[in-house]
This record gives C-alpha cells, sequence and structure tokens, in this order.
C-alpha cells in the first residue's frame, strides 16, 4: 500500500512545478519532498521525473501518476466523507434545500415540537447541481428542491408548492390592491435576502427594470426591514412564523402571476432502509404544508 502522503507530493508537484513551491504548500522540507518522491519511485519501480543539474521535471509516466494520484486521493476523500455522513445521519435526519423557504416553515414547526424525528439542518443552500452528490455522500437525507429527480439510487416526493406575497408600505397605491403581478411591481426596489436559490432567477427575470438591494447579514435585513418602507417578499412557507414579528406599515399583498410558483420535492435515496426511515417525517410534512 503506498503511502497517501507520498502521492500527495506527487500532485502537488504536478501542481506548482518546483520541489521548493511543493515543500512550501505542503508545509514540509525541501528534501523530505525529494526523498518521498525516490521512494515513491522504488515503490512503483518506475521513473517519475527527468532530473538534471539544474531542472527536476515530471515524465510522461510521472504526469500519469499524478494524474491518477489525483483520482485515487480524491476517491478517499469521498469514502471518508461518505462514512462519517452516513454514521451522523443514523442519529437524526439532515435537511437541505435549494430555496430558503422549506427549511424556515420545518425549523418553525420543529422547534414547536410537531415532529417525532430528530432533525438537524443544513441553512447553507444546496445548488441544483450538487443535490444529486450530496445525497449520494450522506451529506443530506433530504433534499428539498424545485426539480424532480428519478435515477436508479434517488427519488423524488412532491410536496407542495412555494408563493411569494409582497409586503408593501399601507401609503402605497399598491397595497389597496387585492393582488398585484409581477408586471405591477415594475421599478420598484425591494430588500431581499442575498440567497434565496431559485427565487432570486425568478424575480429578477419577470420584474422588469427592479432594484433588489440584497443583504447577507439576516440581522441587517431585518434592521433595515424594521426602520424603512422598502417592500419585501414572505411566501406561504414564511408568512406564519414571520408574522408573529411584523406589526409595521405595510401590508401583504398577494401575487397572482403564473411565474410566481415554485414546485417543491423531496430527494432522497431510495434504498430500503432509509425510506422506512424518513417515511414518517415526510408523511408528516405533507399533512401540514401550507396552502
Amino acid at each position: 500500500m503506498i503511502n497517501p502522503e507520498l502521492l500527495e507530493e506527487l500532485v502537488s508537484f504536478k501542481k506548482y512545478g518546483t520541489l521548493s513551491a511543493t515543500a512550501e504548500h505542503l508545509l514540509i522540507t525541501q528534501p523530505s519532498v525529494t526523498r518521498g518522491m525516490k521512494k515513491l519511485e522504488q515503490e512503483l519501480g518506475v521513473t517519475l521525473f527527468n532530473r538534471s543539474a539544474n531542472k527536476i521535471e515530471l515524465t510522461a509516466t510521472g504526469n500519469l501518476a499524478a494524474q491518477e494520484a489525483e483520482k485515487l486521493l480524491k476517491s478517499q476523500e469521498v469514502f471518508i466523507e461518505k462514512v462519517i455522513n452516513f454514521d451522523k445521519s443514523q442519529q437524526s435526519i439532515k435537511l437541505g434545500s435549494v430555496a430558503p423557504g422549506p427549511l424556515l416553515f420545518i425549523q418553525s414547526e420543529y422547534d414547536q415540537n410537531k415532529f417525532e424525528q430528530k432533525l438537524t439542518f443544513n441553512h447553507q443552500l444546496v445548488t441544483p447541481e450538487d443535490v444529486t452528490s450530496d445525497l449520494l455522500t450522506y451529506k443530506e437525507q433530504i433534499v428539498f428542491s424545485h426539480q424532480e429527480i428519478q435515477t436508479k439510487e434517488i427519488e423524488s416526493l412532491y410536496l407542495g408548492s412555494e408563493q411569494l406575497s409582497v409586503r408593501i408600505d399601507k401609503f402605497n397605491p399598491l397595497s389597496q390592491q387585492k393582488s398585484v403581478s409581477f408586471a405591477d411591481l415594475a421599478g420598484v426596489s425591494f430588500l431581499v435576502a442575498q440567497d434565496i436559490g431559485p427565487w432570486k432567477n425568478i424575480c429578477e427575470t419577470y420584474i422588469p427594470k427592479a432594484k433588489f438591494l440584497y443583504q447577507d447579514d439576516l440581522n441587517s435585513l431585518d434592521e433595515l426591514t424594521r426602520y424603512s418602507n422598502f417592500p419585501v417578499f414572505r411566501s406561504n412557507l414564511t408568512r406564519l412564523d414571520q408574522n408573529r414579528n411584523e406589526n409595521d406599515n405595510r401590508k401583504e399583498v398577494q401575487i397572482s402571476d403564473e411565474h410566481n410558483f415554485l414546485p417543491i420535492y423531496a430527494s432522497y435515496l431510495k434504498y430500503k432502509e432509509n425510506k422506512a426511515r424518513i417515511k414518517p417525517f415526510l408523511q408528516k410534512l405533507i399533512k401540514i404544508w401550507p396552502k
């Protein structure tokens, strides 16, 4: 078995090009790198480097070895991550989402002891491209997404939908309407959380000439909301929790627009033991999902 540290040295040399840069990156001495590379050549029984008085560089075999070593190290990382995540998954059901609404709703209900299962929340949003890999490495047991997945290993269950509403200053004429369309909101400036997943593209695409004052810090967003009259978005998944603290000069107006719709699916690994474990939670979630 080849020492993974030797493979890491080889990969680093390919990336940085010199022994000194490799040693600096790995926080070891240059002689240690030199000895390690000679040892790796001996164990493999091949020549990995062309050496001259003033220069050392990888041979064609060395380049191939570095490429394969990088794959092997990555595979080892995935192995370790998968085992650790699986162990954690036996202790609680970890939830992730591509949009904040589902997790905010579930967290609110969980805080009120609406679920019997122990839940853990990953509040850093999952990108749609990472949903499959996150599930396959057990990073999350359930990921809430706007896209259905049906593969040999993963399946999706439709839970319901999310729709936006807007809280508008009560002196704004739009607040007197029963509902507004995205077109009605053209040119308006909104206070918005920075990470809102698919909703960002929907709002920027279908609300003409609007300005979105994105805020990374949620506490700052709350402060600006409290002391300004900028409109803010809410949804059927966040409204119930938010209304407890929103006694301001805004009025909530529904958005009636064909694009104001985000289907929400729960995606998970479909092997028998996993489905049996998460089934009661999902059944409860469908039952209480806000309309």
